[in-house]
């Protein structure tokens, strides 16, 4: 693996700032970058079972540096995200003497992290925990931010906390080992950046997207990553509990959620299901009037190169269902984030349920 220079992207929340920490090889050095937190107490690395097969090097060096490492493994998929699993985590950090002065470390990609900072926020009150985020949709969106969360049965991400991290340390090198369509699906979250605050973004992806999708020019995925990470430490310095501009962060999301709940988290991937919420914002945005057709034909025209399995079956009344109980609804009204130009998202109170059902038989 390559070592190149690390960008530091500060987040800055008065006490609970931290940094953002993007660079290839930083997991080869984490004993030392680690090392003013280690006093000798208990750490725990949650992660899963695939990425410990690959990474337990990562691991191990910081055993071999002296910390106090204890490994808890979780379920590879979205089920992870419940409350059973929480207590399981919970009670295994029991055993292994777990106080108020240990350290989670989440390695891995969301389910990892939304759930490792959920735990970490609830035992003993809270304990400090960082973020080394695997998957490329974990570097750019999920880690950053202190969004941590279980799933229930009637929603996603129902049951959390915002609970910042010490810190998030990026290593695009941990993305080699991605399939396709794990890539594919985590570059919905930086092209929603492009649609909401950065049309650059947008524009790089429009003229470079397989040098993207195929990981192999370094400093432009960096750029990428980077950037991303800006845009949301940004966003989420101006508004830590999404009282405001944080909910932009939620375009594409509000339908996307849908599909993945009445799909019990088990067809689409994430970003799949974010790409296809996408398709319905930018039909809505089109239908009020909101863009032009050439920057609808534009939008969708990218939008349509990435390669996404069949939505499958997602009843208009299923979808309304479940968007009816998003925490995005305030007073019974639901915050739609729409754009009104590539590079600029709007929150909307003026979406309609016909308006969502005609932007689902749009993209069905």
């Amino acid at each position: 693996m390559n070592s190149s220079i690390t960008q530091v992207v500060p987040l800055e929340l008065a006490e609970h700032s931290y940094d953002i920490s993007v660079g290839y090889g930083l997991r080869d050095n984490l004993a030392d970058i680690l090392s003013n937190w280690n006093q000798g107490q208990q750490w725990i690395v949650l992660t899963q079972q695939a990425i410990l097969d690959l990474y337990e090097p990562v691991i191990n060096q910081l055993k071999q540096a002296g910390y106090k490492i204890g490994t808890i493994v979780v379920p590879a998929d979205e089920s992870a995200k419940n409350i059973r699993h929480a207590e399981e985590v919970w009670t295994q950090m029991v055993e292994m003497g777990c106080d108020r002065s240990s350290i989670l470390l989440a390695l891995g990609g969301g389910v990892v992290g939304d759930l490792g900072g959920f735990v970490a926020a609830t035992y003993m009150r809270g304990i400090p925990f960082i973020q080394i985020p695997t998957t490329l949709l974990a570097m750019i969106d999920s880690a950053i931010g202190g969004k941590t969360a279980v799933n229930l049965a009637a929603g996603k991400n129902l049951v959390g906390a915002i609970y910042q991290p010490k810190a998030v340390l990026v290593d695009p090198g941990f993305l080699q080992t991605l399939p396709r369509r794990n890539v594919i699906s985590s570059l919905a979250e930086a092209i929603k950046y492009g649609f909401i605050r950065d049309s650059s973004i947008f524009d790089t992806m429009e003229a470079r997207y397989d040098d993207l999708v195929s990981l192999k020019d370094e400093a432009l995925l960096s750029e990428i990553i980077a950037k991303s990470c800006k845009i949301k430490a940004q966003i989420v310095s101006n508004d830590q509990f999404e009282n405001g501009e944080r909910r932009l962060l939620n375009y594409g999301h509000t339908i996307g959620h849908a599909f993945e709940t009445i799909q019990a988290y088990g067809g689409l991937y994430h970003g799949e299901a974010v790409l296809y919420g996408m398709k319905c914002a930018n039909f809505i945005s089109h239908k009020k009037g909101l863009i032009s057709d050439k920057q609808f034909d534009r939008a969708q025209t990218l939008l349509h190169r990435f390669d996404l399995p069949e939505l499958g079956p997602v009843p208009a009344e299923d979808v309304l269902k479940v968007v009816s109980h998003d925490k995005k609804n305030i007073n019974g009204k639901l915050n739609f984030i729409l754009i009104n130009n590539i590079g600029n998202g709007i929150v909307s109170t003026e979406v309609s349920q016909d308006d969502i059902i005609e932007s689902l038989q749009a993209v069905s």
